[in-house]
């Protein structure tokens, strides 16, 4: 595969190798997604996807591509393996989620709740460094992370309520009035049985999560800043507390602020959240923290690479709405499957890509990722 390798300068260097990674990946989503129409695009096919986002995340976040081994298998050989993995993996967790909690059928809730498993996940690696399991085997501390993961996922899905699609006509953005969703003369009535009818109404549920996702994923942008400039809150668990703790404080504000005070509809601020996520984990996979890693200050870097995802997010946003709705046509993008149908195709499908394209297949046929410039010590 050798002579497959290009040498030109540009294949190790950003922001090249990152456009070269970004081409790569999100024209091949775009690809995937032209193969469906918008009712199997949300359906069966929204489970599998996200079902593959937590093992992806364990293996490439917390592994480190260390699990399962690798040894010895050269490119594209350790792409091919791990990728299959993880889809099997993804396959195998569909199929448990539908048939033991959906009753068969890839309804909604179980939509929501695979995605709230991914943002656990992410916690759990991310914030907490997989305690308390992080003393174990490799093996070990990812697979009961990931066993962690979906039972925390499952019992906050269980807060929330789906009885209707909640958010009355009059607020920004929002075409519909309150309608009956898994309740009594909605289209989901049969399932009414099975899905959590908590306390919480399932778009500010799934909303908030999100909110408070896009702030973790800031801090890692920022290397945990200011919880980096105390070595006592960089210890677990105490580190994991913190950092929900801020994360839940900053997105119940962003919360607020977006549903209370603009009167934005919370699943449309939801996709906002995902669109800037979008831009976020762009400059962390593809482009390996570039521009902000060329500052000395890894926190003035930090910022800046926080500033351009939010300008990649308002590009993307109006960039893949505009493809979605070019596929999918007008009629079939109304509310609310325009918001899940852009998120579906931002992080269920090119996040997913950008994770093992960089961890899996290290930009493969480009050469070998080179070691990361010393970065200065935290501020």
């Amino acid at each position: 595969m050798d002579e497959m390798t290009p040498t030109a300068k540009w294949t190790v260097t950003q922001p090249w190798r990152g456009i070269f990674g970004v081409v790569v990946t999100l024209g091949a989503m775009m690809i995937v997604t032209s193969y469906f129409d918008i009712k199997t695009y949300l359906g069966l096919f929204t489970t599998i996807i996200m079902s593959n986002v937590p093992i992806l995340a364990i293996i490439a976040a917390g592994w480190q591509a260390q699990y399962p081994s690798t040894e010895g298998l050269p490119q594209p050989w350790k792409g091919f393996f791990l990728t299959a993995f993880v889809m099997l993996f993804g396959i195998l967790a569909c199929f448990g989620l539908v048939n033991f909690i959906a009753d068969g059928a890839a309804t909604p809730f179980i939509h929501v709740q695979a995605i709230i498993t991914v943002c656990v996940t992410f916690y759990l690696i991310l914030a907490f460094g997989m305690w308390p399991f992080n003393k174990l085997s490799l093996p070990g501390k990812g697979f009961l992370t990931l066993i962690l993961a979906y039972i925390l996922g499952w019992l906050v899905t269980m807060a929330a309520n789906f009885s209707v699609l909640s958010h009355a006509k009059g607020i920004i953005e929002s075409p519909v009035f309150k309608v009956p969703f898994y309740a009594k003369g909605g289209p989901l009535e049969p399932f009414a049985g099975i899905a959590p009818m908590g306390p919480i109404p399932w778009e500010s549920l799934l909303a908030y999560i999100l909110c408070t996702l896009l702030f973790l994923f800031c801090f890692l942008a920022l290397q945990f800043w200011p919880f980096n400039k105390s070595p006592s809150l960089m210890k677990q668990p105490v580190m994991g507390i913190v950092v929900i703790i801020a994360c839940a404080v900053l997105g119940y504000i962003l919360y607020l602020i977006g549903v209370a005070g603009l009167k934005i509809v919370p699943l449309r601020l939801m996709l906002y959240a995902v669109s800037f996520l979008f831009g976020l984990l762009m400059i962390i996979f593809m482009f390996q923290m570039w521009p902000g890693r060329t500052i000395k200050s890894p926190v003035g870097g930090g910022f800046l690479n926080i500033i351009v995802a939010i300008v990649v997010g308002i590009v993307a946003y109006y960039g893949i709405g505009d493809f979605c709705t070019s596929h999918f046509g007008a009629k079939a993008m109304h509310y609310p499957n325009d918001v899940f149908a852009i998120a579906n195709l931002m992080l269920g499908l090119t996040f997913p890509a950008w994770a093992a394209y960089s961890a899996f297949w290290d930009f493969w046929p480009l050469p070998p990722s080179p070691p990361p410039p010393d970065s200065p010590g935290p501020e």
